[in-house]
């Protein structure tokens, strides 16, 4: 085993960068609200990792990620689509394979608490379409979803490494509020499935 390689798997603390072009949608949790299409997204921002056994790793990090999804109330002709900016502190476990000719690969799931930061909605109601709305009292303020990938790492030189994965996150909290007791009530869940892209230092 070279150098290099061992020096990947024995360094106990590896931080570095992600970005991760997503397919999002809502998920809705009220009768008449369906869901109407996907927006496409994206999420960046830093992740690290601290192993804690051989092939097991604590991971963490901060980012920004867009979600969002398109609902329709058909009983009302209405169309929303929502663009929908977090803050996110991910956690979870990850669990590597030994490394091949420099690879190796990965299962990972966790936690993803996020706080709301911004919304924009398309609304369409008939032949008459409004863009660029300011909706974030109309959403929830925090958010909270569970990952899961899998994916594989390559050494390029040293404890740097790159990675790749596939991950679906899940949400488990409603992520449409009402700004009067009057609104109408709707219930609906943020999922977007990911192409994580990273190095690590």
């Amino acid at each position: 085993m070279s150098a290099n390689i061992t020096n990947a798997q024995e360094q106990k603390f590896h931080f570095g960068l992600k970005v991760a072009p997503t397919v999002a949608w809502l998920k809705p949790d009220t009768k008449g609200l369906n869901k109407d299409g996907s927006k496409l997204g994206f999420t960046y921002g830093l992740m690290g990792e601290s192993n804690f056994a051989p092939n097991y790793a604590l991971t963490y990090g901060v980012q920004v990620t867009y979600r969002g999804g398109i609902l329709k109330v058909d009983s009302l002709n209405l169309r929303t689509s929502y663009v929908l900016k977090y803050v996110e502190l991910p956690i979870g476990i990850k669990m590597k394979t030994n490394e091949f000719n420099r690879y190796r690969y990965f299962g990972q799931f966790g936690l993803v608490p996020g706080l709301n930061l911004s919304a924009k909605t398309t609304t369409e109601l008939g032949s008459i379409t409004e863009s660029n709305i300011e909706s974030k009292a109309y959403v929830t303020d925090i958010n909270m979803s569970m990952m899961i990938a899998v994916g594989t790492e390559y050494t390029i030189s040293g404890s740097t490494t790159f990675l790749a994965s596939l991950e679906f996150n899940n949400g488990f909290v409603d992520v449409l509020s009402k700004k009067n007791d009057n609104d109408p009530e709707f219930k609906a869940i943020s999922n977007y499935v990911a192409l994580n892209l990273g190095i690590m230092f």
